[in-house]
C-alpha cells in the first residue's frame, strides 16, 4: 500500500503553522509580562525615599514576584532576577534601564525634584497638584519690582494657590487676577509689607492692622486665607477724606 505523500505534506504543514503560532503567542506573552514587570519596577522605585536593595526586594516580591540578588565577593549586587510564575527574568532583559550599574540612576532620575526641573510650566502645574506630588516640596518663586521672592511648600498648597487662582480668574479680569496672585504670594512668604504697597499702587488697600498667619493654618490653609485677603485688598479702593470747603 503505497503512501500518501499530499496528505503528509498537509500533516507538515498545518504542524509547522501551529509551531509558529504558538511561538508568537509565547513571545508576545513574553513581551507583554516583560512589560508588566517593567511598570511594576518603575513604580516602586518611583514610591522609594530613598534607594536600597532590601526596600527595592521587599516592595517587588509584596507585589508577587520572587527576586534573586547576585552578588561578589564584597556582597555588591552585580546582577539581579525576577521569577513571575514560572519564567524567570534577567534586570538587563527587562530594562537597559534596571541593572545594578544603571538602578540608582534611573532611581534618580524618577525623583519629583528631577523630574520637575524638566516639566514645562503646565506640567509642573499637573504634577505638583496630583496625588503624586501632594507631599513633595516644590519650589515656588516671584520677582517683583526686581526683587525676587522665593519658597518652598508641599504639592497641597500649590494645589491650593491653583484652585484659587483659578477661581478668581471666572470673576475678575487677567489684570486683577495677576494683582491678587502677586499679592497673595507676598502675603504666602510673609512679606506683609511688600504685599500691602504692591495692592496700594494697584489702587487697592492694606490689610486689617492685626492680620496674620494664625498658629493652626498649615500651608493649605493659610495660602487659601492669603488669596481671600489678597482678594479683598487688590479690589476695595483706599478711601481718601479729602478736606471741606
Amino acid at each position: 500500500m503505497g503512501i500518501n505523500q499530499s496528505g503528509i505534506r498537509a500533516k507538515t504543514a498545518a504542524e509547522e503553522v501551529n509551531r509558529l503560532r504558538n511561538w508568537k503567542r509565547t513571545k508576545e506573552r513574553f513581551e507583554e509580562n516583560k512589560a508588566r514587570i517593567k511598570k511594576d519596577c518603575l513604580a516602586v522605585l518611583a514610591g522609594m525615599s530613598a534607594f536600597s536593595w532590601e526596600k527595592y526586594t521587599a516592595a517587588l516580591e509584596a507585589k508577587g514576584y520572587k527576586v534573586k540578588l547576585k552578588m561578589d565577593a564584597s556582597v555588591t549586587v552585580r546582577g539581579y532576577s525576577i521569577q513571575s510564575g514560572n519564567s524567570v527574568y534577567k534586570s538587563s532583559v527587562i530594562s537597559r534601564d534596571l541593572p545594578p550599574a544603571k538602578i540608582k540612576e534611573t532611581w534618580e532620575k524618577m525623583r519629583p525634584e528631577n523630574r520637575y526641573r524638566q516639566m514645562t510650566p503646565s506640567e509642573r502645574v499637573g504634577f505638583a497638584t496630583s496625588d503624586e506630588g501632594k507631599d513633595y516640596l516644590f519650589p515656588l518663586d516671584l520677582t517683583l519690582d526686581g526683587k525676587r521672592y522665593k519658597t518652598k511648600v508641599y504639592g497641597k498648597a500649590v494645589k491650593a494657590f491653583y484652585e484659587e487662582s483659578r477661581a478668581i480668574e471666572r470673576t475678575h479680569s487677567p489684570e486683577e487676577t495677576g494683582n491678587i496672585f502677586r499679592t497673595a504670594f507676598l502675603l504666602f512668604v510673609g512679606q506683609v509689607d511688600a504685599a500691602t504697597t504692591f495692592a496700594q499702587n494697584c489702587g487697592g488697600s492694606a490689610p486689617d492692622q492685626n492680620w496674620g498667619r494664625d498658629k493652626n493654618d498649615n500651608d493649605t490653609l493659610w495660602a487659601r486665607r492669603c488669596f481671600r485677603k489678597a482678594r479683598e485688598m487688590v479690589i476695595t479702593p483706599v478711601i481718601r477724606w479729602g478736606r471741606r470747603r
